[in-house]
């Protein structure tokens, strides 16, 4: 990664959100798919939805910035994403694979509301002030949401997962 000044930086961060979001589009839709709890599935596919909204927003911060939307390989949610897939493969499922689902949603958005928090301030300095708006409200909804995931987590039925 080869940045110079802040104005690159917010296009790489930008890119690499974008990539991100499309990565956790996908991925917590497996995560809905092998939930057995319906609210946990519910979760996923209410967050699913808000997440689309996101890309949607990103795309339009892309446009006024003259760019046309790319992206950025995150390898943090990379990293993220790739543990909860072995953990998926050893095939574990039931309440322990619904609680690590959740785990990991927490995960992946705290690394979402840290990148969000960064383009927000970005945009705001460099004056793209429709930009951070865009940007603020996907921050808003992830700490929402993160909240969500967290609550959901730390309710769980511990005692399920022996």
């Amino acid at each position: 990664m080869s940045v110079a000044n802040a104005d690159e930086l917010f296009e790489h961060e930008l890119q690499d959100i974008y990539f991100a979001a499309h990565e956790l589009t996908t991925a917590y839709e497996r995560m809905a798919e092998s939930s057995e709890d319906e609210e946990v599935e519910e979760l996923f596919r209410s967050h699913l939805d808000e997440t689309a909204t996101h890309i949607d927003r990103l795309v339009e911060v892309f446009e006024e910035s003259g760019e046309p939307p790319q992206t950025e390989e995150c390898e943090g949610i990379e990293g993220l994403l790739t543990e909860w897939e072995e953990f998926l493969e050893e095939g574990d499922s039931g309440p322990l694979l619904d609680y690590y689902n959740l785990v990991t949603a927490t995960k992946t958005e705290r690394y979402e509301q840290s990148a969000y928090e960064s383009l927000v301030a970005l945009a705001r300095e460099s004056g793209r002030e429709d930009a951070a708006e865009l940007l603020q409200q996907n921050l808003d909804e992830d700490k929402a949401a993160l909240e969500e995931f967290s609550e959901a987590t730390s309710n769980y039925d511990y005692d399920s997962l022996s």
